[in-house]
């Protein structure tokens, strides 16, 4: 007997179409394309989504401040003193990455801004500290819905949210998704609350952490269940490399998908220095690693690739990667996100906080014929 899904509400966004919003112009995000890999702006791709908002006179843009990061992050001292191992195959891994990003880093001197004065990250971390606190206690849950038009502002349940065209979202625990998804996807990606005892402890201190989820959850996940026969997996990973191991060993064959290979995104700040320094392993590195599943896709996506921004402050607001991606999948693609924090045009999202990162707090309201 299946098992019967469970109540929940349904939301349907209903928008007067203006114009033809749908889709996003690759220029305005990718900056730089080149042999080494890609720079990308983050908030240059939401404000184009959102350049017009239920009329011509109306978009909204993130807030600017989220990405003032001026300034490499200084690491917290360790209160246990880490070996060094010279047989670490992550330590040429680590120099591999760097020897990527000071090739491409070197064709983006003019993208950067260039200063001698001191600064500091206060401004995009208190500013973070606050929208995340707004966001997150204006969660909404137990829900999903869809905005078939143009990109829409609504309220639910008193709390105001961003839509972008064609948008569908599910904002249910990942364990259910079965219970609602009943296609198949060119494209899943995934930015799994990997386990990890800075996440642990901080949830001690702060509302800031997450559930975090072991790797058997998340091989547990019926992902081959709703991947297309030629589908393209793609998951963003933490450089552990028992996390990686997992991966690439256990859940990618459950899922059937073989391991296509892996990009690097490095995080820097808006004078191009990378938001902390390359370092031997064990110690935190300025990347963290996309990592590619495919069926019947070797040889199409070229690998070691580093992709370069400016980090939103926002905890686990990722750049999105779809104008990166296209180029690898069909005409149209049909794509689904998990633990999605936030909408994407033509994306089915799916999470928990599926609505945090599109609550109005995070986004200035621009009227341009003021």
């Amino acid at each position: 007997m299946q098992p019967t899904a469970p109540r929940f509400k349904y939301f349907s966004v209903f928008v007067f179409t203006v114009g033809n919003t749908s889709r996003v112009t690759a220029d305005m995000s990718i900056i730089k394309h080149s042999k080494y890999g890609y720079f990308i702006s983050h908030k240059a791709l939401i404000d184009e989504i959102y350049s017009t908002v239920d009329t011509p006179e109306t978009s909204f843009q993130l807030k600017p401040q989220l990405f003032n990061i001026a300034a490499p992050y200084k690491p917290p001292k360790s209160k246990h003193k880490k070996t060094k191992n010279p047989d670490d195959p992550f330590e040429s891994e680590v120099r591999h990455v760097e020897t990527i990003f000071q090739n491409l880093s070197a064709e983006l001197e003019d993208h950067f801004t260039k200063t001698d004065f001191e600064v500091r990250n206060t401004e995009a971390l208190d500013t973070a500290t606050a929208l995340y606190d707004e966001s997150g206690n204006n969660l909404t849950t137990d829900l999903h819905g869809a905005n078939p038009d143009a990109p829409t502002s609504k309220i639910i349940e008193n709390r105001a949210f961003l839509f972008p065209h064609n948008c569908k979202f599910y904002s249910r625990d990942v364990k259910d998704m079965s219970l609602y998804l009943k296609e198949k996807f060119d494209l899943i990606l995934l930015d799994p609350p990997w386990w990890n005892k800075y996440i642990r402890r901080k949830r001690k201190h702060t509302d800031h952490g997450y559930n975090m989820m072991y790797n058997e959850d998340l091989k547990n996940l019926p992902l081959e269940n709703h991947l297309n026969h030629d589908g393209l997996i793609v998951v963003w990973c933490t450089n552990s490399a028992q996390h990686l191991s997992a991966l690439r060993d256990e859940i990618f064959p459950k899922w059937g998908v073989s391991y296509l290979g892996k990009w690097y995104w490095v995080k820097v700040t808006q004078m191009g220095v990378p938001i902390c320094e390359f370092a031997e392993p064990p110690r935190k590195q300025p990347f963290e690693q996309i990592v590619f599943g495919g069926r019947g896709s070797e040889g199409l996506l070229p690998c070691d690739k580093v992709v370069i921004s400016v980090p939103s402050a926002l905890h686990s607001h990722k750049p999105p990667l779809i104008r990166l991606l296209e180029p690898f999948l069909p005409d149209n693609p049909t794509c689904l996100e998990v633990f999605a924090r936030y909408l994407l045009p033509n994306w089915t999202s799916y999470g928990n906080e599926v609505l945090r990162f599109q609550h109005e707090s995070l986004y200035t309201k621009v009227s341009k014929f003021i």
